[in-house]
């Protein structure tokens, strides 16, 4: 006969088991679902490609639609390859046709906005429809000063925008061809083709959600967005999709990534099931989630926090180290710019600006917000992108008993006669913090600066409506060449500069359409030079690019210029669970 006592233990045992199974059972079923926990640290702003113009929303938007090109994701220099183009375009011999070829048996997500809700395949027809929507008044596109006047026959079509109606430089030759004729030779055609807003919608989808479009994306890439997309969301859940054509991870690259290739080389995308992002926008709690394992990776950038965590080499210091961070870092092709209105006379005085310049103390600025880790800015263009052997040291950078001079040749001595300067930026601690340090160097040669902060919509707002005096604003290169800082110049559009310079822009136009590559180089040097000497903003740091993960995360890379990275990324779910459960 069986004891009490052992009925209880056999009880205990039982229950132990049971619960020793179902933790078991957690785990395995936590493991068989490779998934990427990282967060944006900023809200998003919808998901609708030609409407987004902040790098958080780029990245959302990146994981669910694609273009005719990307950059491969190893290979520097940065290399344009074919995505939903089967090769690189014919172009005929006056640069001004493409004709390109569309890869066969590429599907859009399922949505019920097809019918019986099942993806249909991708077409020649879709790209003519959604290069029309980037001219359509009725959207509020940021790029449009990129691809304006670009076209042929597409700016006489946006006076109406009626879908129906034929664009002459815009033509589907058949399922699988495309043809563009610009109308001028364009060298950076390919490169915006790489971009987000030229990403590939269905029309199916534009029709069946009207104004709700923005917050329900249907692609052709490697996520889908559960549930769509909620303004109010703190979480966004991204799930492979089901039916993305056959994409590899490559089988070449730089040596730098050649452990990459030797483990995942070949290998289906993407290495992932589901991606989920926490979207928190203050910096103590996104540290907390990644001190307490909840976060795999984050883009730390300009982060407080992560200054905390390294030491006098920028190295992470042993105790974050030994607990499995890892941080990530390469060049920046950003630059953070301190931006003249234009519009205000008082800005035409050359030499109040080159005072300015000359009054801002860059070094310093790096030590206190980048704790050294940003390259001081000698030009407008970071040097990653430019091999200018004159930018080496910027023409008027700091010099303060220089500036007071150039001051005074500008009509204001010792700041007298010179009205109070606004600079609007925004509100986050970080953001006026650099802005107030902006206002004591220029107070050390008596120029008043009234800091005004302002949420990044109201910030945008008045820039566009041409409303602030001077404004702070980071530019992060849409592509790896450096037409993408000189447009911002002639560009009233891009950071609300509103800077005439006839030459320049003549310079810039032939630069554009130059096929040449080492003549156009030439042209980039004496437009460089031409900044310099104009000032026409102030250019402080290019921040460098910083990812914070944990040793299970495998394939970071650093690459602004790619919309989304997460199909690349691999993450080890045995070691993860092993370290956080």
């Amino acid at each position: 006969m069986i004891s009490k006592r052992t009925i209880l233990l056999l009880m205990a045992v039982w229950v132990f088991a049971a619960i020793y199974y179902k933790e078991y059972k957690k785990k395995q079923k936590l493991i068989a679902t490779p998934t990427l926990n990282n967060l944006s640290v900023r809200a998003i702003n919808g998901t609708d490609p030609v409407r987004l113009d902040d790098m958080s929303s780029v990245q959302v938007a990146g994981k669910i639609y694609e273009g005719l090109y990307a950059y491969h994701a190893l290979k520097r220099p940065f290399q344009l390859v074919p995505n939903l183009a089967e090769e690189m375009p014919a172009i005929s011999s006056d640069g001004l046709v493409y004709t390109f070829k569309i890869k066969k048996g590429v599907l859009f997500q399922d949505d019920p906005c097809f019918p019986n809700g099942k993806g249909r395949e991708l077409k020649a027809a879709d790209f003519v429809f959604s290069l029309k929507r980037l001219v359509d008044p009725k959207n509020l596109v940021p790029y449009l000063g990129l691809i304006d006047s670009k076209i042929k026959g597409l700016d006489a079509w946006k006076q109406q925008a009626d879908y129906a109606q034929e664009v002459e430089g815009l033509k589907a030759l058949d399922d699988y061809t495309l043809q563009v004729t610009l109308t001028k030779p364009w060298a950076l055609f390919l490169h915006f083709l790489a971009i987000i807003p030229a990403s590939v919608v269905a029309k199916e989808a534009v029709i069946h959600y009207g104004s709700e479009f923005l917050n329900h994306p249907v692609g052709t890439g490697p996520f889908i967005l559960e549930g769509g997309f909620n303004p109010q969301a703190k979480q966004l859940i991204f799930v492979k999709n089901p039916t993305f054509r056959e994409k590899l991870f490559p089988t070449e690259g730089d040596p730098l990534y050649q452990p990459m290739i030797d483990a995942y080389g070949g290998k289906k995308l993407p290495l992932v099931d589901k991606v989920v992002t926490d979207i928190i926008t203050e910096e103590q709690p996104r540290w907390l989630k990644m001190e307490n394992e909840e976060i795999d990776m984050q883009e730390v950038g300009d982060s407080g926090f992560v200054f905390g965590l390294i030491g006098e080499k920028s190295e992470l210091l042993p105790k974050w180290s030994k607990k499995g961070l890892v941080l990530h870092k390469s060049p920046g092709p950003r630059t953070e710019l301190f931006i003249y209105n234009h519009d205000h006379e008082l800005f035409k005085n050359l030499y109040l600006r080159q005072a300015m310049s000359m009054a801002f103390d860059r070094e310093t600025y790096n030590q206190i917000f980048y704790k050294g880790t940003a390259q001081v800015a000698q030009s407008l263009v970071p040097s990653l992108l430019i091999d200018d052997p004159n930018s080496s040291v910027a023409p008027y950078g700091y010099n303060i008993e220089r500036a007071k001079a150039y001051l005074a040749l500008a009509g204001y001595p010792g700041g007298e006669g010179l009205p109070v300067i606004t600079l609007d930026t925004r509100s986050e601690t970080s953001y006026k913090d650099k802005a107030e340090f902006f206002a004591k160097c220029m107070a050390q040669i008596g120029i008043k600066i009234e800091v005004i902060t302002n949420i990044w919509a109201e910030l945008y707002n008045k820039m566009l409506k041409r409303a602030t005096m001077m404004h702070a604003m980071t530019w992060s290169a849409d592509y790896p060449d450096p037409a993408t800082f000189f447009e911002l110049i002639s560009n009233k559009q891009l950071v609300g500069l509103q800077y005439e310079n006839p030459t320049f822009n003549a310079l810039l136009d032939q630069a554009m359409a130059t096929v040449n590559d080492a003549e156009r180089q030439r042209l980039y040097l004496a437009l460089n030079k031409m900044v310099a000497q104009e000032v026409p903003m102030i250019y402080a740091v290019h921040p460098s690019l910083q990812v914070l993960h944990y040793n299970w995360v495998k394939n970071v890379t650093c690459n602004d210029f790619s919309p989304s990275l997460d199909e690349y990324i691999a993450v080890d779910m045995q070691q993860k669970v092993k370290a956080t459960q």
